[in-house]
């Protein structure tokens, strides 16, 4: 008898949240003994939560929980008022019983949600490239200048990224939840593709190239729709697109350090030029940027080698200097 009278003292700690770990052990393994035993420390559990006695202890517990969670706003909204206390002293129970336990997943989520909001940004610097695989599964490869963002709450909440820059995406299908890269120019939605950004924030057109899967542009209240094989251009003077059908692996041939355009002016290719080699590169005239070639480098040329088979395709004159590199005609 006086056996069962130590064990009920270990569960009336327990329902209080004041009990040793030596102690919880063994009150759980007096449980675990037997059904009777179980029983019977349901209705010591019972009789605690109805004893007039254990009101105060029970508010004060209560009081000492919501300061140390700081979750007074957010937990009161969610309890139903009653005019009887013995719900209160339920929730106050199952809250302190939550915390001896030990993080469960529910004060988990509770904590993460009251958490601030918060942005990671992984940078790729000019002259060099970056991949990150998010949380979801999603593999992102950032060009040379380029920044991408994301929240702490993530495949939480939401699966949005902000794209600075250049990316190529290939987004992993998630429970139906639409993927989006936002641009300073318009949006891009999706649910498992893959597909090219280009939305530098110091270039005059945003584009799009997708690969597979489908893609929506949200421009404004305009919805445009995208197929494989397709390019949308925004003209970010003009407000206008232009869209092609392009080869369209060439679009992501720089995540595999390669160049690859069938049709690109001049002036274009230095600007990807001097982000992917962090150089410096003017021209003499716009004439001469708005010359048009082809282009194919499929290993990692230094920039040398790059400007040697620009020379062997029109006639252009080089002069460098270290990072300041000159052409004309």
């Amino acid at each position: 008898m006086k056996a069962e009278k130590d064990i009920q003292t270990l569960a009336v700690r327990y329902f209080e949240g004041t009990i040793l770990k030596a102690d919880e052990e063994r009150l759980f393994r007096f449980i675990q003994g037997s059904k009777d035993n179980h029983s019977l420390f349901k209705q010591w559990e019972r009789e605690w939560l109805l004893s007039s006695a254990t009101d105060e202890k029970t508010e004060c517990e209560w009081e000492r929980l919501q300061v140390k969670m700081r979750t007074r706003e957010t937990i009161a909204p969610m309890l139903v008022v009653s005019r009887f206390a013995f719900w209160r002293k339920i929730a106050a129970v199952a809250a302190i019983v939550i915390l001896t336990a030990g993080a469960t997943l529910g004060l988990w989520t509770t904590v993460t949600y009251l958490q601030p909001e918060t942005y990671f940004t992984l940078e790729a610097p000019y002259g060099e490239k970056s991949k990150i695989t998010l949380s979801d599964g999603t593999a992102v490869w950032l060009n040379a200048g380029s920044k991408l963002q994301y929240s702490n709450r993530f495949n939480k909440n939401n699966r949005i990224v902000k794209l600075d820059g250049e990316g190529y995406f290939e987004v992993i299908k998630h429970d139906g939840k639409e993927f989006t890269v936002e641009t300073s120019a318009y949006a891009v939605v999706v649910r498992g593709t893959k597909f090219n950004v280009s939305a530098y924030s110091d270039d005059p057109f945003v584009t799009t190239t997708l690969i597979e899967g489908a893609v929506d542009l949200l421009y404004g209240e305009h919805i445009l729709k995208m197929k494989p094989g397709e390019s949308m251009r925004l003209n970010l003077l003009s407000g206008k697109f232009q869209h092609n059908k392009v080869n369209a692996q060439q679009s992501r041939a720089w995540s595999e350090n390669k160049l690859d355009f069938d049709n690109i002016t001049l002036k274009e290719l230095i600007v990807k030029l001097s982000r992917q080699y962090n150089v410096h590169i003017g021209l003499e005239s716009e004439q001469l940027g708005d010359r048009t070639f082809r282009i194919s480098l499929r290993n990692r040329e230094t920039i040398g080698e790059v400007l040697d088979a620009l020379k062997e395709i029109i006639p252009i004159t080089v002069e460098r200097k270290e990072k300041y590199i000159y052409i004309r005609e």
